[in-house]
């Protein structure tokens, strides 16, 4: 088990979280509103690439399954950017459902 997506995580998520909280700010919604969405990306973006850590090997061999493809010798650095690539995709997901729900969702600001 890699530890490289826990030390990428304290830098991605922290970054993410902020950006959701200043998009929040500028657009003028509530305080409780801005704390709860820069939350919620924190945590998902982190528990994203801790999930890559903990079941790596696994996602690893699911997306090969998906692909049809056997697995017979996974490098490690192939290894390693698709457990990177991993938790960045939760965290675009992330951010793209704040962006979603803050403009379009029932918490929309009038």
């Amino acid at each position: 088990m890699t530890l490289l997506p826990i030390v990428v995580a304290l830098f991605v998520s922290p970054v993410a979280a902020a950006l959701v909280y200043a998009d929040a700010r500028r657009r003028d919604l509530s305080q409780r509103y801005c704390t709860a969405a820069a939350s919620v990306v924190g945590f998902a973006s982190f528990g994203g690439f801790l999930a890559a850590t903990v079941f790596g090997p696994e996602l690893f061999s699911a997306y090969y399954r998906l692909l049809n493809q056997p697995a017979i010798a996974v490098t490690p650095l192939d290894l390693l950017f698709s457990l990177l690539l991993f938790g960045l995709a939760i965290t675009a997901l992330a951010v793209l459902g704040y962006g979603l729900t803050s403009r379009y969702g029932p918490l929309a600001s009038s």
